[in-house]
């Protein structure tokens, strides 16, 4: 009977039923009760009604595996026989494909064994396992990843070099470990889950790829970010110590000039002069520029952070505020300028400054806060000093030391 089964098989409607049959078996879907979900018409209903029967075609039912089986066993054939016979044996997909999937995973697990014995701290490790950073969005790129984040481990601490430095002596490739790829990204996650304690790792991990937690991550572990593109700018701000930024602060502040310090001159010893107990700070250059032009060497000390505060700028303001100066803060008015004034709000010490005027912008606000910059005017009096060689509010001479 198997020669009426295969020109049965060769019609339209069968060779529909039996294509859908062969993806049931490949998945290891063989149950009796399982449906052959497949899409007739009425000739082709027809066509499958010569094996399965009249009443099963005029039924309107559907085609169960069994239902088959009974069928072409009454005709003197076998399903799987047939299925051979007329497009080959049977391939095991689902098999297949979980074999592939545990040698996949297999892969990936080895690729995180790999960050272990190269000294990762276990919670950093187990982190990023949970989280997938080796093999997402690609799998195949978990074990070259791991190979390159040991790599990168087992250089560190560096003393100070550059990352694009770094990036290029291990990878020959100045940018591999840039902000904007899939490498510096999971780096930088995974040093700072490392640095942190394992409580602290999630948010660490989740935070790092901000500016300024960026530069912070990486400088943690003696490698320096961009420290010439953080600024901020400051007036009349004597500092003291052997950072380079005291020496560039003195030089304009002896001039009432703004000047421009970054992250870079602000690495080292460094702190605000002795009589330095208050320094207002704005967000716009405006600001500074208008007071410098208006008073010069006689305004009062002024920090301008220029929109979010950069990571300079937030180095100057935290040790300005764990030095036990007051910092009265103000930005725009508008939702910007509020996120970045909640974000100074949260130093120490730091209180909104002139809460009392009124306008968005602080250009519409100039005037009052040019008037409280001089000393003879200000709302907040600081100490000033018959040194004419002094900032107002400083105890440090203005000439270079």
């Amino acid at each position: 009977m198997t020669a009426a089964t295969d020109r049965w098989a060769a019609q339209a409607g069968p060779q529909k039923v039996l294509a859908a049959v062969r993806k049931l078996l490949e998945e290891h879907r063989t149950g009796t009760g399982v449906t052959v979900r497949v899409a007739l018409t009425e000739p082709e209903r027809a066509q499958v009604g010569r094996i399965l029967g009249l009443d099963w075609e005029t039924s309107g039912r559907p085609i169960t595996l069994g239902k088959l089986r009974a069928a072409l066993t009454r005709a003197g054939d076998d399903l799987l026989d047939l299925l051979t016979r007329t497009g080959g044996p049977i391939v095991d997909v689902r098999g297949r494909r979980e074999q592939a999937a545990a040698l996949a995973a297999a892969t990936i697990e080895s690729a995180y064994t790999t960050l272990d014995k190269a000294g990762l701290p276990t919670h950093a490790v187990e982190l990023a396992r949970t989280r997938r950073w080796l093999e997402r969005p690609n799998p195949e790129l978990a074990t070259s990843r791991a190979a390159d984040l040991t790599r990168l481990w087992q250089t560190l601490p560096r003393t100070g070099r550059p990352l694009a430095e770094v990036a290029n002596s291990l990878f020959a490739d100045p940018h591999r470990l840039d902000r904007d790829t899939d490498l510096g990204r999971i780096a930088a996650r995974l040093l700072a889950a490392a640095t942190a304690l394992p409580a602290d790792a999630v948010a660490a991990a989740d935070t790092a790829l901000g500016a300024a937690r960026w530069r912070q991550v990486w400088a943690a572990h003696g490698v320096s970010c961009d420290e010439v593109s953080a600024t901020v700018l400051v007036l009349n701000l004597p500092l003291t110590g052997t950072a380079p930024a005291t020496r560039i602060a003195a030089a304009a502040a002896g001039c009432g000039e703004p000047v421009w310090l970054t992250s870079r001159s602000l690495r080292g010893d460094w702190a605000p002069c002795p009589d330095v107990d208050m320094v207002r700070v704005c967000e716009n250059p405006a600001v500074a520029e208008a007071a410098a032009e208006r008073l010069g060497q006689t305004c009062l000390p002024l920090v301008c952070i220029y929109g979010r505060p950069s990571s300079a700028a937030w180095t100057l303001l935290r040790g300005l505020a764990g030095a036990g100066v007051r910092l009265l803060v103000t930005a725009d008015r508008d939702d910007a300028g509020h996120r970045f004034l909640t974000e100074m709000l949260s130093l120490p010490g730091a209180t909104e400054w002139l809460t009392d005027v009124d306008g968005v912008y602080e250009e519409a606000r100039l005037d009052a806060l040019i008037t409280d910059l001089t000393p003879a005017l200000s709302v907040a009096a600081t100490r000033t000093t018959d040194d004419p060689g002094r900032v107002p509010g400083s105890a440090c001479s203005n000439g270079l030391k």
